[in-house]
């Protein structure tokens, strides 16, 4: 029992002396992805333990989204500007900051104030503290920064990044990156089939459907998250155009069960409107009941079809015809 609390403890003061950059790429699986039960040390190891990824994802998707003060970035910046990178470094460990609230105003500002910055000692000071910090927002910095900048063209500094978005925490960060390569929609892809949590979430909304092999990814994966699948049902439901999806003559039960599961998201509005944001989803509910008619087979095809009835009952400009149709589908599955 001791020699395992021992090599449990030897693992954390190893893990104390790696940058995070060097955490995740030792922690990276035969099959190129982070373990299952992967996480990032906490920020405030007394706080309230957050998963990867989560505050800036409720912060994105919960919130009014007010960018919050960069007077303390904007200073740091210009030592970063004048090669005071050692000064910069501290002055940035210190900060206590969220960089998803200001993202958007320091790259604004830098872009707008970039005669007075020198650029190539950003990018140098970027690039670098990528792979040496210890702290999680000052990742997130180095990566915005890297995103406004030409890092396209610089190969070792992408590879870099590839590693880092592997990391639900980093992905949405890796993202705005992944956007400025040649190949941006297969490096979107790459990593949106290694990330489960909210890495996934975000990769949904930057991954275009562009060839069949992405959107059946999309029908079998798009929704399957840590996090919650409804955070990504319409942005799935539009991307590959599941009513045209549906019109399909023959639909096998696998890719049934695929629709069911994405139908069952979208019904889903506990957190964020799914079904409701669609123009035409009275076309979609009828379009799915057509099919349901005779391919439901599982328990979860007819809890979709019973949250469909209840969806109709609920939203009075939906055609009440509908609940009709359900009540028989529901009752042909005899016990």
């Amino acid at each position: 029992m001791s020699g395992k609390i021992k090599e449990k403890e030897i693992n954390k003061l190893e893990t104390k002396d790696l940058s995070i950059y060097e955490l995740i790429k030792n922690s990276i699986q035969a099959n190129s992805e982070l373990p299952e039960n992967f996480i990032l040390p906490p920020k405030d190891p007394n706080g309230i333990p957050w998963a990867d990824g989560a505050m800036d994802g409720v912060y994105i998707y919960h919130t009014v989204g007010n960018e919050e003060d960069i007077e303390a970035l904007k200073n740091i910046v210009f030592q970063i500007s004048e090669r005071k990178f050692e000064e910069a470094q501290t002055n940035l460990d210190k900060l206590d900051f969220s960089m998803v609230s200001r993202t958007n105003s320091l790259l604004s500002w830098i872009i707008q104030e970039q005669k007075q910055i020198n650029l190539n000692n950003l990018y140098e000071f970027a690039s670098s503290e990528l792979v040496t910090t210890k702290n999680i927002e000052v990742i997130k910095f180095c990566l915005s920064v890297l995103a406004i900048m030409n890092v396209e063209t610089d190969e070792e500094t992408i590879e870099k990044v590839k590693i880092l978005a592997l990391s639900d925490e980093f992905t949405l960060y890796c993202l705005n990156i992944f956007v400025k390569l040649e190949n941006s929609n297969d490096e979107i892809f790459k990593i949106a089939k290694k990330v489960k949590g909210w890495g996934r979430v975000h990769s949904i909304g930057y991954l275009e459907a562009t060839n069949d092999e992405i959107k059946e990814w999309i029908l079998e994966e798009g929704c399957h998250n840590y996090v919650l699948p409804a955070y990504t049902a319409y942005t799935c439901a539009k991307k590959i155009n599941l009513i045209e999806i549906l019109n399909q003559d023959k639909i096998s039960s696998k890719k049934f069960n695929d629709i069911s599961y994405l139908m069952n998201a979208l019904l889903d509005e506990t957190a964020i409107t799914g079904m409701s944001a669609l123009e035409n989803r009275e076309l979609l509910i009828e379009k799915y009941l057509e099919k349901a008619k005779t391919l439901s087979s599982t328990e979860e095809n007819y809890e979709v079809v019973r949250l469909i009835k209840e969806y109709v009952e609920d939203n009075k400009e939906i055609d009440k015809k509908f609940i009709k149709i359900c009540d028989e589908i529901l009752n042909s599955n005899k016990k």
